[in-house]
């Protein structure tokens, strides 16, 4: 797993970072390590490092004795996920399972913005799944449920999560489900839908969002017209506020 995680895999004999294996490998420089092994990757794992793995152990000749498993599959694309820098994105491989339901695996990069300035014990933190079930209500909507080309403004109306086991930094996958939808006028398209991270058998967490997809013409006026009036209600605020210093 990646080294953001190293809480984790200190607690865990069978758990390593990417650079403690390689500095296993490199210390055993004889090639001694016994038997053999498969390496299964967990969260804060790209192809890139796992490359560098396949690179180390093959110019040790430990090919035929240490196996790799697919790497975490790579992300969902920016238009999708509505994150432009790819460590920040965490939906990949989205697809369809059934009528209304999609899943997707959860990819948490090692240098995730939400992990950078806080990460302890050795869960990965609740704000991870939060963004996640975020990211994959757009990326569903986004890849399967638009009906024409046309750029959408999405609104959140309601998001509530329910945290029922820890997450950590392991595989796992999210499943999303319809549960009621309105898509009868394109260009306001309203659902809402349940979320669950699921992970060794187990829900994580479950994230119930009402949400409406608007054609961006239909709301950047009215947000135009909000932002205008906030401006104004905060303008007069403070400058009521500077009138009654003067005055005392």
């Amino acid at each position: 797993m990646g080294n953001r995680f190293s809480g984790f895999s200190a607690a865990h004999p069978g758990v390593l970072t990417v650079s403690e294996f390689i500095r296993r490998l490199r210390n055993d420089a004889n090639g001694t390590a016994p038997g053999h092994l498969t390496l299964q990757p967990g969260q804060g794992i790209g192809e890139s490092q796992w490359d560098l793995l396949r690179i180390e152990i093959a110019e040790r000749g430990l090919a035929h004795r240490i196996h790799l498993m697919p790497a975490i599959p790579a992300p969902a694309a920016r238009h999708e996920t509505h994150k432009h820098v790819e460590a920040n994105r965490l939906i990949a491989r989205p697809r369809q399972t059934g009528p209304g339901r999609y899943r997707a695996d959860l990819r948490v990069h090692n240098d995730n913005e939400l992990l950078i300035d806080h990460q302890t014990g050795q869960h990965v933190q609740g704000m991870v799944a939060v963004e996640a079930a975020r990211q994959m209500f757009l990326t569903v909507t986004e890849r399967f449920l638009l009906p024409d080309e046309r750029k959408r403004y999405f609104v959140i109306n309601s998001m509530g999560t329910e945290f029922e086991n820890f997450l950590f930094p392991l595989a796992a996958e999210i499943d999303y489900l319809i549960t009621e939808s309105d898509t009868a006028n394109p260009d306001r398209l309203a659902f809402t839908v349940e979320i669950a991270i699921e992970q060794a058998g187990r829900r994580c967490t479950l994230t119930s969002v009402r949400f409406t997809a608007f054609e961006n013409r239909l709301i950047e006026s009215k947000e135009q017209r909000r932002a205008e009036q906030a401006v104004a209600a905060v303008v007069a605020q403070h400058g009521g506020a500077l009138a009654d210093a003067a005055v005392h």
